[in-house]
């Protein structure tokens, strides 16, 4: 069934600074989702953040169905679902979507989402790599979540490519998660991702195997035999599956450290709102970027191997269930990153900036 879906009422865009903005959805999931869809959670707080700032926003998202192929019949009907010249930005955020406007003439800015950049070990990752790489070329301006994404997107530029390509994250609401002090034991680790192994889930509750510390993972359980791998990893192992919103934050507010092995990662939503709620992040490699060393949390080394990882992940939650002072120093500087590095209003001044290098009559 498709959708129209706006995050709240219009607004009429009367200041000469306002900007009219299309957010292309995924066709994927409903935005806001119901469930699992962090990109399209993403488009939902983006789009309102916008609002408060000033700025007429539409979302527009129609889902046809489920599945990989929802995305192509959501791209495929998408240039007769608008008028472009009713708006000074059009913004798409998944490839199949900015190929098909670039294949309609419609100029866009495009934000890239995708682990494909850095890890393609089947043939869809390498094709969906091929349309992230195509997505970009084509765009009027691109958005690099990180740094680290931005050098992998330059990469693959053309010589005289001249468009703005700029590294802006996405930002987190540090008043809708708040830690619960009182009812952190040290004794409850989280973890919140799909299950499936790429996230290295095992490795985890192996760590904390023996330790007294339970592991709770919130997230999608769509493959049978690798969950059960990791509940037999572990001795205290608890899959959650897909949760709502409300009990999402109360189990950051009263948990105790997020961990976070995953093999590849861009902009890990959880980490940012496990550091909104004050909790401490035990993660691999892939997080180093985001927080300063030991102040947030711990981050294991670049080439630790997968035993190194256990030992690493046994040793940092040894060290967190025994020190309450600890975890405390560590939330508060999470949250105090946050706030001061992934505000949604620092997010959407600097989406401004750039949308202005690209429709400078938006401005």
């Amino acid at each position: 069934m498709g959708e129209f879906v706006r995050p709240s009422k219009l607004i009429s865009g009367t200041d000469s600074a306002a900007v009219k903005v299309l957010l292309v959805g995924t066709g994927a999931h409903p935005i806001p989702p119901t469930g699992y869809g962090a990109v399209e959670r993403v488009l939902f707080e983006y789009g309102r953040a916008l609002e408060r700032a000033g700025h007429t926003v539409r979302i527009l998202n129609e889902v046809h169905g489920s599945g990989s192929l929802a995305e192509y019949r959501f791209a495929f009907r998408l240039p007769s679902r608008f008028r472009p010249e009713e708006f000074d930005i059009v913004h798409a955020s998944t490839p199949v979507v900015a190929n098909r406007l670039a294949a309609a003439g419609v100029r866009y800015v495009y934000t890239s989402h995708s682990r494909h950049w850095f890890w393609r070990p089947k043939w869809r990752h390498r094709w969906g790599f091929r349309l992230e790489r195509r997505a970009v070329r084509r765009a009027a301006a691109a958005v690099a979540l990180t740094t680290d994404l931005e050098a992998a997107m330059r990469s693959v530029l053309p010589d005289g490519w001249n468009h703005p390509l700029r590294t802006i994250p996405y930002g987190v609401d540090s008043e809708q998660y708040v830690p619960a002090w009182p009812l952190r034991t040290g004794r409850r680790a989280l973890g919140v991702g799909v299950v499936l192994p790429f996230k290295r889930w095992e490795v985890a509750a192996a760590a904390l195997k023996g330790t007294g510390v339970s592991l709770r993972i919130v997230g999608p359980v769509p493959d049978s035999s690798y969950s059960g791998r990791v509940r037999v990893s572990g001795d205290a192992v608890e899959l959650l599956g897909e949760v709502d919103e409300s009990h999402l934050r109360q189990l950051y507010a009263e948990s105790d450290f997020l961990v976070h092995p995953s093999q590849v990662e861009v902009l890990p939503r959880a980490v940012l709102e496990a550091l909104a709620s004050g909790l401490p992040v035990v993660g691999s490699s892939v997080v180093g970027s985001l927080f300063p060393s030991e102040r947030a949390g711990m981050v294991a080394g670049k080439e630790a191997t997968s035993e190194e990882l256990v030992q690493f992940f046994r040793g940092s939650a040894e060290r967190l269930a025994g020190d309450a002072e600890l975890r405390r120093r560590m939330g508060e500087a999470g949250r105090a990153l946050v706030k001061e590095a992934y505000s949604w209003d620092r997010v959407v001044a600097a989406h401004i900036e750039l949308y202005g290098a690209v429709a400078p009559g938006a401005r």
